[in-house]
């Protein structure tokens, strides 16, 4: 095997491993921008969560 062909594979070996990396990377990255975008198609207003010990006027 001629060096050019090494240094050939090398690379293409290389280059695998670092897109596999990023494609992972981009995966497991926690969204933060998603809930923004998920709250734009909300269609009411938001409000703070009240007291969760207390009982609701609507639970049985």
């Amino acid at each position: 095997m001629t060096r050019r062909r090494f240094v050939q594979r090398i690379l293409k070996a290389g280059s695998g491993i670092l897109l596999g990396i990023v494609w992972l990377g981009k995966k497991a990255s926690p969204r933060k921008f998603v809930w923004a975008k998920r709250l734009e198609k909300y269609p009411g207003p938001l409000k703070a969560l009240g007291d969760v010990s207390k009982q609701g006027k609507w639970s049985g």
